[in-house]
């Protein structure tokens, strides 16, 4: 049973709750009533998603995964900017990790943009992604890769190149 951290932090994702010590509650609570899988991002908030985590419940019970959202950042007008390079999403599992005060995630799930970045720069080819999530399975840093906001070619590819474990797209009956 999963339980998603994005409306942890205030109002838009950005900034402290506006009422840390309930969010503090919701989570010991949703941990007791058989949540065993959180999923989150470092850039909720940002920063504050995993830190109302850790706070609440470290140290994690031993059955609890925690999965967590990279491929993005949050800009100070509350946009969600691309961070696909290659030392990006390293650097974004190195902060989960850190913040979240674990050794391994559970989980990363790589969101794709809905559109191409506008700065070429950010513009990563998905093998170059895939390929830096498996070095980070390969290091113990993930237990499992993820893809979100993905095509059906993208999956197909994910799975071929990277045996993902999961696919988080949105879906309405």
């Amino acid at each position: 049973i999963g339980f998603g951290a994005m409306q942890l932090p205030g109002a838009g994702v950005m900034g402290p709750p506006n009422d840390h010590d309930e969010a503090i509650r919701v989570l010991r609570r949703a941990v007791e009533l058989g949540v065993n899988h959180i999923d989150t991002a470092q850039y909720y908030g940002p920063d504050v998603s995993n830190q109302l985590i850790r706070e609440a419940l470290y140290p994690y019970p031993d059955d609890l995964v925690i999965v967590s959202m990279i491929g993005a950042v949050r800009d100070a007008e509350g946009g969600w900017p691309p961070a696909q390079r290659p030392d990006e999403l390293r650097s974004a599992v190195e902060d989960n990790l850190r913040t979240l005060g674990i050794e391994r995630l559970g989980a990363v799930n790589l969101r794709l943009m809905d559109e191409p970045p506008a700065d070429p720069e950010q513009r990563v080819p998905l093998t170059d992604q895939l390929a830096e999530l498996v070095a980070l399975r390969q290091e113990g840093k993930i237990a499992g890769i993820g893809i979100s906001t993905a095509s059906r070619e993208q999956v197909e590819q994910a799975i071929e190149q990277a045996g993902i474990v999961c696919v988080q797209n949105a879906f309405s009956v």
